[in-house]
């Protein structure tokens, strides 16, 4: 039956709504393959027009083939009467009926953080997203995400470079790398957690389906954090998938005057929770290391100019002369203590001369 399924799954320019249809009127994937001309003839005339793409489809490709092409792709499925599809996504009303995937599926028995934001993202919160990722593969836990531009990119590299594992969902192919150059992202996810798409191999990627697709990072995950936002967003559409699906959210506060604080800002004025470092977060989402944290903060022991610098220190960038005059230290002793903090993993220069604090 998973043939049949892979089959009904990989019929190109249908979506979930004509393929609910599909099986309202024929039940299994297995009886639409075996129907008759005029059974989907008589959808046809009932207002289904897209039913020539099945009809075509059909006449062209088997489900045998249509398996044997996936396998030589290194392209694996899994539908929704597997053992193995996503628990995660099968109270959900309008889950996929079919996964598409290269590498592995995330595992259930781990807690799953979306880490997602802008495309055109600043210093600031391409460093915060990295660490938040780092935290949370220290903590035990796997990062999904979009791996587009921007924030999803950067947390899932430094989930990667973290020792951790990632999952990117697509809304393309999984055979499809898009953006076209994040190749070397793709090739990580596939050896270090997975590759996911609803959509079949083949699958260009469209404005369409990125909204789709956004349903599948809430839907996957156990919490979603937000690291800036425009008003109008992919990112706020995660949220508010991840909102209806009962998951938590959390966001990243901003200046109120930033274009990129705003959805976040947004997301915290109706319940969202605070990420007022990644540090906080992680022992929030991760409560069982909250007192090897602390153990192992209290083990860091910080010089006078340390102190002051790593006070004066924000999650949003400061430029070496913002601290020079928040500090009163000369640009030298700054800079000395700037680099014993980065040395701490407390501190990180996000581009020349801007730094944020890590913890």
């Amino acid at each position: 039956m998973e043939t049949y399924w892979e089959w009904f799954c990989s019929i190109p320019g249908i979506y979930r709504t004509q393929r609910e249809i599909l099986l309202h009127c024929f039940h299994t994937p297995r009886q639409l393959w075996e129907a008759s001309e005029e059974e989907l003839i008589y959808l046809r005339d009932r207002g289904c027009g897209w039913i020539t793409k099945v009809t075509d489809y059909r006449k062209k490709y088997s489900p045998g083939m249509v398996v044997n092409a996936h396998r030589s792709l290194g392209i694996r499925f899994t539908d929704v009467e597997q053992g193995n599809y996503p628990k995660r996504l099968l109270p959900l009303r309008d889950r996929p009926y079919g996964l598409f995937y290269k590498g592995e599926l995330p595992p259930e028995d781990v807690k799953t953080v979306a880490i997602v934001g802008a495309r055109v993202c600043t210093p600031g919160g391409r460093a915060m997203a990295e660490t938040i990722a780092g935290e949370i593969v220290r903590a035990g836990g796997v990062v999904v995400s979009g791996a587009a531009y921007g924030i999803d990119g950067a947390a899932q590299w430094a989930a990667l470079d973290a020792g951790g594992k990632s999952y990117g969902i697509l809304g393309c192919g999984p055979d499809i790398c898009y953006p076209s150059s994040h190749r070397q992202l793709y090739v990580r996810l596939c050896e270090c957690g997975g590759l996911i798409s609803e959509f079949p191999p083949g699958t260009k990627a469209m404005p369409t389906h990125f909204p789709m697709r956004n349903r599948i990072i809430s839907g996957l995950s156990d919490v979603v954090a937000v690291v800036e936002a425009r008003k109008k967003s992919g990112s706020l559409i995660t949220a508010e998938f991840a909102l209806d699906q009962g998951r938590q959210v959390y966001a990243v506060p901003g200046r109120p005057d930033d274009d990129l604080s705003y959805g976040c800002n947004e997301l915290i004025s109706q319940g969202a929770g605070l990420i007022l470092s990644a540090e906080s977060f992680t022992e929030a989402v991760f409560p069982e290391m909250k007192k090897r944290v602390r153990r192992s903060s209290a083990n860091i022991t910080l010089a006078p100019t340390e102190k002051l610098v790593y006070s004066s220190l924000g999650f949003h960038g400061k430029s070496l002369w913002e601290l020079e005059e928040n500090t009163a230290l000369s640009l030298s002793d700054l800079s000395d203590g700037l680099l014993s903090l980065e040395l701490k993993g407390l501190a990180k220069e996000t581009e020349q001369n801007f730094y944020v604090k890590v913890k």
